[in-house]
């Protein structure tokens, strides 16, 4: 596949922040009297529609949480380390929640999920709670 111009690529950057590709074929530096057609033009390109495919697919990735942030976040509620939207500490329940989802991503056969548990039970007596 051919690589994008310049000027190509910053109408696909454009778009991507528009949606519009008049608006990003001006701003691209296209003619502003040929805008709309250099637009239209541009979309069909195979070239031009497969990188604004693959910047929209790595945008979505970047929003969403990977296993690692998804871990951190569950222990750091399980931990009292987040506050709720009154900056109070998360509620026992909460907490208790977090440690029963880190301990579902322990493979039941792991030797580790003993020593897991055991530290979440010690974390838990630590907050005052129970398993």
């Amino acid at each position: 596949m051919r690589e994008l111009t310049p000027k190509q690529k910053a109408f696909a950057d454009e778009y991507l922040k528009c949606g519009n590709a008049t608006e990003a074929a001006k701003k691209a530096g296209y003619k502003q009297k040929a805008a709309y057609a250099t637009g239209a033009e541009n979309l069909r390109k195979p070239q031009i529609s497969a990188y604004i495919a693959e910047r929209q697919k790595q945008i979505e990735c970047s929003r969403i949480a990977d296993v690692s942030e998804v871990l951190q976040f569950f222990s750091s509620v399980m931990r009292g380390e987040v506050k709720d939207q009154f900056d109070m500490d998360a509620a026992l329940s909460d907490r208790l929640s977090a440690g029963r989802e880190l301990m579902k991503r322990y493979d039941k056969s792991d030797d580790g999920k003993k020593d897991a548990l055991a530290k979440l039970d010690e974390v838990l007596k630590e907050i005052g709670g129970v398993i």
